[in-house]
């Protein structure tokens, strides 16, 4: 592409990104205001932006400021966002309390993902029947079922910093339980995948294989890639007489990080896994941490991440819903991945020896789609498993059950965790 065509793509590219960055800034800041995560927020700023709201008013807005041809680098920019956000993630959570709490974490998620499949095969024949009984239905009804059993882990971390929960024995304990429900369900969504490609040619000794490979490659980060840049870090910090990033160091822990997500995205799963993946790696060493946060938190929280949320809410049509029965599967959808995901948590983690509060606060973070489920989403509707009305009630799911996170959580932490939140 010669230098003319980029400058000629790239301004739209500005503009476009100019809009999303002040209306996520802004609608962000009013959602956080009623107490409300900043991905809600982000999230409305895409469906106002998007053809439910402002294309309706004025369709020629939406068309003049998000052209087709800027779709696209939208969109890389969002997953880049996406590899440094689910990096930041792994390296802020002390893992440290897993080990008292692993009763609670393994019934969380245990019943995290049982509770919602049930819910999703006893709703998903007639979401079929009535809303696309052309759709293949073997892999429709296991989509559905995915769908409404993932949690957003990235998100889920994102709230836990807002409310400086990240570092509790709570936060630890959440994270764990959304870290295997979300292995599970991307485990899930790569075998519906294979089964809606490959049809009858699919085979289940090469897909073992690949989880045999992925779960190598994760202990080499764990006990090689990470310790090697752990060592590195702690002696270019003491030949510096301080605790920030050389610019050697800096090229090295990116080519590590875009590295682990190429080879994750290589052995058949997300390559944010990759980046979350070396991000636990290093969680041990909190001068890493505190360093990264300082110098690049705010830019991929402000500048990248709305992307990915604004380009979803920009894709979705409420203007689908034309009749009752389609606002009656709306609310089945959201009543069921709630009643599923919440109940099915709190009491995995209740019988695991809980208390209520604690059980209904792990439910509450547990019960947040945004990010993994609006990913989860786009790749059933990239495999023509979701039309536009069913893409949508699960987009408006999603914003839902995010929407409710904030104050279910505020209502029923514990009363020695409420007094870390901030008000």
């Amino acid at each position: 592409m010669n230098p003319a065509k980029i400058e000629e793509i790239l301004k739209p590219v500005l503009i476009g990104w100019i809009v999303i960055i002040a209306a996520a800034w802004l609608f962000g800041r009013l959602c956080k205001r009623i107490g409300q995560p900043l991905a809600v927020g982000e999230i409305t700023a895409g469906l106002l932006l998007g053809p439910s709201f402002v294309g309706l008013l004025m369709p020629g807005v939406v068309e003049t400021i998000f052209p087709d041809e800027i779709k696209g680098p939208l969109a890389l920019l969002a997953k880049l966002g996406l590899l440094l956000m689910l990096f930041q993630v792994g390296m802020e959570f002390d893992f440290s309390h897993l080990r008292e709490k692993s009763r609670v974490v393994l019934s969380s998620s245990a019943m995290g993902i049982l509770a919602p499949l049930a819910g999703g095969l006893a709703i998903a024949p007639w979401l079929h029947a009535t809303f696309a009984p052309d759709l293949p239905k073997f892999g429709f009804v296991l989509f559905i079922c995915i769908a409404l059993a993932i949690s957003a882990l990235p998100i889920m971390g994102r709230i836990l910093l807002e409310m400086k929960l990240e570092r509790t024995a709570l936060g630890a304990t959440a994270i764990g339980a959304a870290a295997i429900d979300d292995a599970i369900g991307w485990i899930f969504l790569g075998i519906a995948t294979a089964i809606v490609k490959q049809g009858d040619s699919f085979s289940w000794l090469p897909f073992l294989g690949q989880v045999c490979l992925i779960v190598l490659y994760f202990l080499l980060l764990l006990k090689v890639i990470g310790p090697f840049l752990i060592r590195v870090w702690r002696k270019q910090c003491e030949a510096n007489q301080t605790e920030t990033f050389t610019s050697g160091y800096l090229a090295l822990l990116f080519c590590a990080l875009f590295a682990s997500s190429v080879i994750t995205s290589k052995l058949g799963i997300f390559a944010i896994f990759g980046a979350f993946a070396l991000g636990v790696a290093l969680h041990s060493e909190p001068s890493l941490v505190k360093a990264w946060r300082e110098r690049f938190a705010e830019f991929v929280i402000v500048c990248l991440v709305p992307i990915f949320f604004t380009n979803t809410g920009l894709n979705t049509k409420i203007g689908s819903f034309d009749s009752t029965v389609a606002w009656l599967g709306c609310a089945l959808v959201s009543g069921v991945a709630i009643l599923g995901k919440l109940g099915g948590c709190t009491l995995g983690a209740r019988w695991a020896g809980a208390s209520w509060r604690e059980g209904l606060s792990i439910g509450a973070l547990m019960n947040t789609r945004a990010l993994m489920g609006l990913i989860a989403i786009n790749v059933g509707k990239d495999l023509g498993l979701l039309n536009d009305k069913l893409f949508t009630m699960f987009i408006i799911m999603c914003l839902l059950t995010t929407a409710t996170t904030g104050p279910m959580l505020r209502a029923w932490l514990p009363s020695d965790l409420k007094k870390l939140v901030p008000r």
